[in-house]
């Protein structure tokens, strides 16, 4: 697509084709890897297999490590829930981070693991795959400004050490987030693999703005733009950035894409204002 060097490189071209691959095939651990930056390549195995790279494969290592524990509780005889609090909470530690809550690495899978703690949806996608590894039935559910988890149809809060939370709890957590707003109990419905990608996308963009991080905005916009292909604010924005950094080519070819793609929207329109004016600022210079 577009490659401007002090922004993209080769490493965030795989990742970006990573997280599409990752989105198409609901695996949320190829999401959150690719997400991380980390060296998302497949090499091949001693046996001719495709397998993820040494960075990638450590990680789904510990998570299979976690979830063979959990299994062990759930045969002596523990609740999903409690036997997922026991390894994860009592015996590794991982928790919210309260103290600086918009670091970008509590939004990184890597140093999520390594620092044991991070926001709720890292935490909670952690939960989710080390519970689905035991065979629990875990599901992301994506409350307003506070992601959780669904663990055998109960409501359960990670990021909180894994306290159950009644519908009560869950409309307080919303109102806190959107005051004034009913509650939607479509908010208690599970959400996918795109979904969770692209709030973990827009929480590291947050952190990265407030650390006035201009390659990590644009990375992060442009793999929002992956999983979020017909979000059209998204897309003005990644033109926006895009255009910003003198990038001119590149920039009119996506407002050209959002002139076409959200033709009967608000962004269309500014997509196609956008387009003329910058094939007028080509010509010119040209």
């Amino acid at each position: 697509m577009i490659v401007i060097p002090e922004l993209w490189s080769e490493a965030d071209t795989k990742a970006e084709e990573a997280l599409r691959q990752a989105a198409h095939d609901s695996d949320l651990l190829s999401a959150l890897v690719a997400i991380d930056g980390l060296d998302t390549e497949r090499v091949a195995s001693s046996v001719g297999e495709p397998s993820l790279s040494d960075q990638a494969l450590a990680i789904a290592h510990t998570i299979a490590e976690w979830s063979v524990q959990v299994r062990l509780g759930l045969d002596a005889g523990a609740s999903p829930r409690d036997a997922l609090v026991k390894v994860l909470v009592s015996d590794i530690a991982l928790q919210g981070d309260t103290e600086d809550y918009f670091a970008p690495e509590n939004s990184r899978v890597s140093a999520v693991l390594a620092r044991r703690r991070g926001q709720p949806i890292l935490v909670s996608a952690l939960w989710m795959l080390v519970g689905q590894g035991a065979g629990i039935e875990v599901v992301g559910v994506a409350l307003p400004g506070h992601f959780v988890i669904g663990v055998e149809g109960l409501i359960v809060d990670p990021f909180a050490g894994g306290r159950f939370l009644s519908i009560d709890q869950c409309r307080e957590l919303a109102a806190r987030a959107l005051p004034g707003r009913p509650f939607d109990t479509d908010w208690l419905a599970p959400v996918g693999v795109r979904a969770i990608a692209a709030r973990v996308l827009r929480n590291l963009s947050h952190a990265l703005r407030q650390r006035d991080d201009e390659r990590g905005i644009y990375r992060a916009t442009r793999l929002l733009a992956v999983v979020e292909p017909d979000d059209g604010p998204v897309w003005l924005e990644l033109a926006r950035q895009t255009e910003s950094h003198g990038a001119w080519p590149e920039a009119l070819a996506l407002y050209r894409h959002i002139a076409r793609h959200f033709s009967d929207k608000r962004e269309g329109q500014i997509g196609e204002l956008k387009a003329i004016e910058l094939e007028s600022k080509t010509r010119t210079l040209n």
